[in-house]
């Protein structure tokens, strides 16, 4: 190739401030691993910073309050970014446990913090693994927000399908049994107040009237109650079945439900008749049995008795009053009849129709109980 003589002159342009600028400025293919001050990078363009992804939270495994947790973040510059995370070292020896949160002991070892807002107004979060120590709670999520004194900052911790409620959590009442306070309305509101269950209707259930006393209700008014003495009722109780009394051996009170009228079986009185115990129908009474104001008792029946067994009722009764077998005895010269009990004097003779008597007769008098004539007595 041939040679050809060049000339050349060199200009000053200016370039010199520009190779100095070069000389400080990032380099392309450190993927900004050459930045000075990486958190004070992020914090200028306003990015997220993922501090650290299995640091020491405290550097050891003793008890912390939120305050010191929170002391700890801001020396980590967690309050310098809009978003800011970190994940504690899986080393339950290295990393801190907070204890103060009201809702359970956070462990730090594993989990993950991550800090939301500036120091005037955080919202942190930490999500812990699925095991813990020092009574942590595992695989849990827990919440502290903090936007001033003022504005009632704490802890939350929600559930989840890990961490479930308890009935005692949501203020419920656990199937195992518990304690309710205040009144429960079974399908609609109460009405009754206190220590009440309503069932359907606001004013209609059970309600504590006093110590050892059930009122029961409808329509928010008293209709009766149990106490430790029984159950007493201040309307009528109707029964499809039977009303028994007594333990093993019972009185019953029952109803077929096949009779042509009502009854009632009654107890009352008043000052003429003390106390009455009556058999009523609609067509009127059948039988009382009554006190009376002397003392004495009379039973009476509207209607015809009729015994059951004839036979039992006659022996039981007298049927029948007769004059016995006719006897005589000799006055005139003879002893005549002395006082006998249960005999009558039925005739005297005088054949002679003189002055004096000559004969006297007499019967006995006869009752008939059953199939048997006896002689009545005297008093």
């Amino acid at each position: 190739m041939p040679f050809t003589a060049v000339f050349c002159i060199f200009r000053n342009v200016g370039l010199g401030e520009t190779i100095n600028l070069a000389a400080g400025a990032l380099q392309k293919s450190q993927n900004g691993g050459d930045i000075p001050d990486k958190g004070l990078f992020a914090q200028n363009i306003g990015a997220a910073l993922a501090f650290s992804g299995g640091i020491h939270i405290g550097g050891d495994s003793n008890p912390w309050t939120t305050a010191e947790f929170i002391a700890w973040l801001e020396s980590c510059g967690a309050f310098n970014h809009p978003y800011w995370m970190c994940k504690g070292s899986w080393d339950y020896a290295g990393n801190k446990v907070i204890t103060d949160t009201g809702c359970g002991n956070v462990c730090l070892a594993g989990a993950v913090v991550e800090v939301m807002g500036t120091g005037g107004a955080i919202t942190i979060r930490v999500t812990t693994p699925t095991t813990t120590s020092a009574g942590g709670v595992a695989s849990a999520q827990f919440t502290y927000i903090n936007h001033g004194d003022g504005y009632a900052p704490g802890w939350r911790r929600d559930f989840n399908t890990a961490n479930k409620p308890s009935a005692g959590d949501v203020g419920a009442l656990p199937i195992t049994g518990g304690r309710l306070n205040g009144p429960l309305g079974i399908g609609t509101d109460n009405a009754l107040g206190g220590n009440s269950i309503v069932l359907g209707d606001n004013d209609t259930g059970f309600k504590q009237d006093g110590d050892g006393v059930l009122g029961i209700y409808a329509n928010n008014a008293r209709v009766g109650y149990i106490d430790n003495s029984g159950l007493h009722m201040s309307v009528d109780v109707l029964t499809n079945g039977g009303i028994r009394a007594g333990d093993g051996k019972r009185l019953s009170l029952t109803s077929n439900n096949n009779s042509t009228m009502t009854a009632t079986f009654n107890l009352w009185g008043d000052a003429n008749r003390p106390t009455v115990i009556e058999l009523d129908d609609d067509q009127g009474w059948q039988f009382y049995s009554q006190r009376n104001t002397d003392g004495s008792i009379s039973f009476r029946v509207n209607g015809q008795m009729e015994p059951n067994s004839y036979s039992n009722f006659d022996s039981r009764y007298v049927q029948d009053i007769r004059l016995g077998s006719l006897q005589y005895g000799q006055v005139w010269n003879g002893p005549g009849f002395s006082d006998t009990s249960g005999y009558v004097i039925t005739g005297i003779t005088n054949g002679n129709s003189d002055e004096l008597v000559d004969g006297a007769h007499r019967r006995p008098i006869q009752k008939l109980i059953g199939n048997q004539w006896y002689n009545v007595v005297s008093i």
